[in-house]
């Protein structure tokens, strides 16, 4: 059913937050200690979340650093500016990523990466795979990614009011990195913290595995981020603003080689800026327990050649938005219910192939509601709806008036039934509903869109066991996939348009099983997804969807000698080789053994310095990470870029 767009104004917005503010005071008459309170459907086994301990010790400078050793997820090799992450094979285009609630829509360009984040202050890294409870968020078709970073109170030791933290880290291999981080921090009173930051990162061309320097991969990165938070009593608020800038000169395609020899060099620039405001109030009753986030993100790049100055292309996607939910408990429901709104516009331009540009709009408005009901000790049903209302306008440039405007139901359902003391069994049910969006800001300056496209649909079915038993644990997950109208280019006549391209669909399984003990924790694990999309197996052409990836096995151990302050960890990851239906006579993606190993140490007792060593590819393996575009079928050979070859890490890190 199609209706006129939603034009919200902000101010509407602000007076419903004042509003509900001032009748929870009225409700609340006593102040009590503000604890979190966050409800999804329920998890399944081989979800993730990756601590600031986790981070700390991987000294993570990128995503490939930060997340590749994680069920599910593989992330492309090569440069920063190119790594992308793929959940059950499905690229990131496809997941609702958010960093401090702001989400972070659209693509800028499908030869880079599109989410950009700087781990030095990264708290947590959260991920629910496949599409899942309602408040995960609109268009969440394979799951969400939600970040959430450090504020003044996380960095502050025990009765500091002020501190500062300098660190520096050198990363050998090839011409070698270098990052310099300084930070300041502060309690400004017993309830308002503040916390600034500044990151600078700079790094050469690498060497892979055989030692030969791979170009052009170096970067110069620069991250501005400052955070206020407070606490009065049922109240807690925080206001984060972040700002990437991150420079490189790489091939007008920078997750490719110069494999027709008529690349030139470009000089490309990308950028985010992420303003976030969280509230969250605890009433004290079961009633009342409210969260709102408001937030504004903007994104843009620009590919300029180096020798001309001449653009590339450049483009723009900016987010406005709000969540507000709260959370009912009564008896033995626990209910949260809310509204969320992200309007978007997007400008993208282009002189790859003579020049096209384009400026959009959309709009999407949620209702959702997710219920958790206790049917017994051992019986959990949770249940949850989404009503999705989209609207989408080219508003000049190519395809000028042409509308797409959708509504939708996203539905889930799970049970989690506790069959003996520690071992649980789940199954569930799910639904994700996403309208045309603004898709990506390159190809939106070259090819137009089709009007009355179908709404991406996707399904999603699971079943799991876990099992935790003193320090041992033990969980498993088989899911199925589809999603349906998947929007992509195709062609009509001979002319390319944003449509209907089919169907995708993923079978998979994760598995992980380890044990815990006072100083030591080990953990085995493998995953394995099979995607296709019409039928045929998914490759590296497929920008924007996803890839084929081979099984792949996972170790991790960490021990700690906390009377010596130190903790370690290995980290290894095992790939088997995979068939590559790029072309018929592509050879198989090569599968390879990747092993990391990691180690801070505190020297001394009374001295808040900590040193960290990093080896990461100890045993120099030279491979092509299968999440990077490998083969082609125009050159006969690989146009991606291989993987770093051994890298020595090496920070310092001192905290006044």
């Amino acid at each position: 059913m199609k209706i006129q767009q939603l034009r919200t104004p902000l101010y509407l917005l602000g007076s419903f937050i004042a509003a509900n503010l001032s009748a929870q005071d009225a409700i609340n008459q006593e102040s009590m200690l503000l604890e979190e309170s966050v409800l999804t459907a329920e998890q399944e086994p081989g979800n993730f979340l990756v601590d600031e301990q986790e981070i700390e010790l991987l000294q993570a400078n990128d995503l490939s650093d930060l997340l590749s050793y994680e069920s599910t997820v593989a992330i492309g090799g090569g440069a920063a500016v190119a790594q992308k992450i793929y959940v059950r094979g499905f690229e990131d285009t496809l997941l609702n990523v958010t960093v401090d609630g702001a989400q972070q829509a659209g693509e800028l360009y499908h030869h880079q990466g599109r989410v950009q984040l700087e781990p030095e202050f990264i708290k947590t890294v959260e991920l629910d795979a496949g599409a899942g409870a309602a408040t995960s968020g609109a268009g969440a078709l394979t799951g969400a990614l939600r970040v959430t970073t450090k504020n003044a109170f996380d960095m502050l030791e025990p009765g500091q009011d002020v501190g500062a933290l300098i660190k520096g880290t050198a990363g050998l291999n090839g011409d070698d990195s270098y990052k310099g981080v300084f930070s300041a921090y502060a309690r400004v009173n017993e309830n308002i913290g503040i916390l600034a930051a500044f990151t600078r990162s700079t790094g050469n061309d690498y060497e892979d595995g055989n030692g030969d320097t791979v170009e052009p991969t170096g970067y110069d990165y620069e991250r501005g981020f400052i955070k206020v938070n407070g606490e009065f009593g049922d109240h807690e608020v925080s206001l984060s603003y972040e700002n990437l800038h991150d420079y490189g000169t790489y091939y007008q395609r920078p997750n490719m080689t110069n494999f027709t020899g008529t690349y030139i060099l470009s000089d490309q620039e990308m950028n985010r800026e992420t303003l976030s405001y969280n509230h969250h109030f605890d009433a004290g009753n079961d009633l009342l327990d409210l969260e709102a986030t408001l937030y504004w993100t903007s994104s843009d790049y620009n590919n300029h050649l180096n020798t001309t100055g001449a653009l590339y292309g450049e483009g723009e996607l900016t987010s406005l938005g709000y969540d507000l939910r709260n959370t009912t408990s009564l008896s033995d429901h626990t209910l949260t219910y809310g509204t969320d709104l992200r309007m978007d516009d997007g400008h993208g331009a282009q002189q790859a192939r003579g020049s096209g540009s384009s400026d959009q709009s959309a709009s999407v408005l949620g209702l959702y509601a997710q219920d958790n009901w206790q049917l017994s000790d051992a019986l959990l049903l949770s249940a949850g709806l989404r009503y999705d209302s989209y609207r989408h306008k080219v508003d000049s440039g190519l395809g000028d008036g042409i509308e797409n405007n959708s509504d939708g139901f996203s539905p889930n359902v799970s049970i989690e039934w506790e069959a003996l003391d520690g071992l649980t069994l789940r199954t569930a049910y799910s639904m994700a509903y996403r309208g045309v969006t603004i898709r990506e800001s390159f190809f939106s300056g070259l090819y137009e869109h089709s009007e009355d496209m179908d709404a991406e649909e996707a399904d999603n079915f699971e079943v799991g066991i876990a099992y935790e038993n003193n320090g041992f644990f033990a969980r498993a997950t088989y899911y199925v996939q589809h999603i349906d109208h998947y929007i992509d280019l195709v062609d009509v006549g001979g002319t390319y348009y944003w449509g209907d391209s089919g169907d995708a669909r993923v079978e998979g399984y994760e598995i992980e099983v380890g044990k815990e003990w006072d100083d030591l924790r080990v953990s085995f694990g493998v995953w394995e997804a099979d995607n296709t999309l019409n039928g045929d197996k998914l490759n590296d052409g497929n920008l924007g969807l996803g890839t084929s990836i081979g099984r792949t096995w996972t170790t991790k151990v960490d021990y700690s000698m906390p009377e010596y302050r130190l903790n370690t960890g290995l980290r290894a990851r095992l790939v088997e080789s995979e068939s590559n239906d790029i072309a018929a006579d592509a050879p198989d993606k090569k599968g390879y053994f990747v092993t990391d190993l990691h180690a801070n140490w505190q020297p001394f007792e009374d001295t808040p310095m900590t040193l960290s060593l990093s080896v990461n590819n100890i045993f120099d393996k030279y491979y092509y990470d299968q999440a990077t575009y490998g083969y082609s079928s125009r050159t006969g050979d690989n146009i991606g870029f291989p993987s770093k070859g051994r890298e020595l890490v090496v920070s310092v890190a001192y905290k006044f």
